[in-house]
């Protein structure tokens, strides 16, 4: 059998090969976000100076010549932070939108009024995340670490359906040990409300910014794993039912299958020998650092060079060698870019 990665180069006009293209595109325009989440230290992370940060040019300059890279209809996820606390944030997806892309975006919502809605409207914005963890708000808000949140989403869906009405709506929600008995009367009022078009499930991992991957976080963050491994396991059962009866919960079958084997054992490998992703993921940092992989070194900088070059560098063969190789047990494969159906993955 051809190997995935050679089926994936072509041939320029040169004559000379290309190296695969990029599958997957994360620009984490702003460290900055309002919200105290327990399950994210981002926000207790330095904030950048000023003249740190890649200017909108620059940032344009980015998507620009990443376009050259990628086929049509290619998905661009803008995050952060909270990426509409960015300045210029929803002028990068405009300018986006025009060069062909697909746009989306993972927010809190807490900033979503009216005048927002407006602004994502006239970006194009495909579609927007909204993070809620649970029906209930003070559970939602206890978890964001920040009182009235759960209604600026709430807040957030109406002005979005009202003003931006192209734009499509999802709920994404953390499954953890508090919400446990939430996950299911969170989905009834996905299915029940014709506003919100999706809920996406993940679940909780080691915190972001918490430092190296261990096996050991589960000890410092005990709050955050489900005690009940029983319930969880049957509360994925109830979830696997409800997808094929055609509730809105978006993860394929399979990935919910290997959400139950995750909680059964968490130290299970989610993905094959090697990387499922293969070097194909790129992420942008605020500083305009890029990274093939969130755990393995930069490859360049979008102020100082060019994507083209930076996705063909040296250093980026490099990191794509040292990804091939990688036998970490990543769970970002898991929540993020879960793409196999192999079932010895998933079973029990």
């Amino acid at each position: 059998m051809v190997d995935q990665r050679e089926a994936d180069e072509k041939v320029d006009i040169l004559g000379k090969a290309n190296i695969l293209k990029p599958a997957f595109c994360c620009v984490a325009a702003t460290d900055y976000c309002m919200l105290r989440c327990k399950m994210c230290n981002k926000w207790s992370e330095p904030i950048p100076k000023p003249e740190e940060l890649p200017s909108i040019a620059e940032w344009k300059r980015f998507i620009t010549g990443f376009r050259e890279l990628v086929d049509e209809q290619f998905e661009m996820d803008f995050g952060g932070g909270e990426a509409l606390s960015m300045p210029g944030i929803l002028e990068m997806v405009r300018h986006a939108k025009d060069l062909g892309f697909k746009t989306t975006m993972a927010s809190n919502g807490y900033l979503i009024n009216k005048e927002m809605a407006i602004k994502i409207a006239d970006s194009g914005l495909d579609a927007v995340s909204l993070s809620l963890d649970s029906h209930r708000a003070q559970l939602h808000d206890k978890m964001r670490g920040v009182e009235g949140v759960y209604q600026r989403v709430m807040e957030a869906i109406d002005n979005i359906s009202k003003y931006s009405k192209h734009t499509r709506k999802g709920l994404c929600c953390i499954i953890m040990d508090e919400n446990i008995d939430d996950i299911l009367p969170l989905v009834q009022l996905a299915d029940k409300n014709p506003k919100i078009d999706w809920i996406y499930f993940m679940v909780v991992v080691q915190p972001n910014y918490s430092g190296p991957l261990t096996d050991d976080w589960r000890d410092e963050y005990k709050y955050l794993w489900p005690k009940d491994k029983v319930k969880t396991i049957a509360l994925l059962d109830e979830l696997i039912r409800l997808k094929q009866s055609n509730s809105k919960v978006s993860n394929r079958v399979e990935h919910l299958r290997a959400y139950k084997a995750y909680f059964n054992n968490p130290q299970k490998l989610v993905n094959k020998a090697r990387c499922i992703v293969g070097g194909r993921a790129i992420s942008i940092n605020s500083y305009g650092f890029v990274q093939l992989c969130l755990f393995k070194d930069f490859i360049g900088n979008i102020r100082k060079q060019d994507i083209r070059d930076i996705w063909r560098s040296q250093d980026a063969e490099v990191i794509r060698k040292q990804v091939d190789q990688c036998k970490t047990n990543c769970h970002l494969l898991l929540n993020c870019c879960y793409i196999e159906d192999e079932p010895s993955l998933y079973s029990s």
